[in-house]
């Protein structure tokens, strides 16, 4: 058989997609890049099955995503939540930017291990405006279904945060609400910033970060002070 420089380039091609399967196995780390959506959910869900079903070693997910559709990021949230329950440790690191429904994956991470690096935006939102639906129409025959994934998500986001309920309410209405890694770590959406990695070695840069543990515990004006430096943006 002749070789063109197509079959060639598509060899090479195949080649590299093998390797980088290789050393993602090696290293157990999972991508979730770009719109959070049934083919990204699919694939992130699989990889991180298979990883926990292969083995109890740490798996590590990095994040860099505006969002998506609600229930797609939920049943990314849940598969998650389901391996860290066997007692794999899931770390979950932000690497440019949890926005959106890439916020409530973020809260999925085992305890401890919600990362992000030093130049990353996290931002929370009403869930209405999440919910994938392509008209106003459309949600509003909805309604119900969309006030209970609303309750879900403040929920959520409340009890990994630390944050009373009614602040992450007032502070996800307002406007989109952009925080970057380190007021992200004050308000409790992450649990340290990614601060150095040590080159030398193989272990993924989320097991190597300084942790600075998040404490809930502030007091009113910390809290609101928090709030107050955020950047809601319309």
């Amino acid at each position: 058989m002749e070789l063109t420089d197509k079959l060639v380039a598509e060899l090479v091609d195949a080649v590299k997609q093998v390797i980088r399967k290789e050393a993602s196995e090696r290293l157990r780390e999972v991508y979730l890049v770009g719109d959070i959506e049934k083919d990204s959910a699919r694939v992130v869900i699989e990889r991180v099955r298979e990883m926990a079903n292969d083995s109890g070693r740490p798996i590590t997910l990095y994040l860099n995503t505006a969002g998506g559709n609600v229930t797609d990021g939920l049943a990314i949230h849940d598969a998650i939540r389901e391996v860290v329950s066997r007692g794999v440790q899931v770390t979950i690191v932000v690497q440019g930017m949890a926005y959106s429904m890439g916020s409530v994956v973020l809260q999925a991470a085992s305890e401890g291990r919600r990362l992000a690096f030093p130049h990353s935006w996290i931002m929370i939102h009403e869930p209405a405006k999440w919910a994938g639906w392509q008209s106003t129409t459309a949600a509003q025959q909805h309604l119900d279904r969309l006030r209970q994934m609303q309750a879900q998500i403040y929920h959520l986001l409340a009890n990994r945060s630390g944050r009373p309920l009614k602040q992450i309410i007032r502070d996800t209405k307002r406007n989109d609400f952009y925080l970057d890694a380190r007021k992200a770590l004050l308000y409790g959406l992450i649990d340290a910033v990614v601060e150095a990695v040590d080159t030398a070695t193989e272990v993924p840069a989320a097991a190597q970060a300084t942790l600075t543990t998040h404490t809930p515990q502030q007091s009113a004006p910390e809290q609101e002070n928090v709030a107050a430096t955020g950047e809601p943006m319309a």
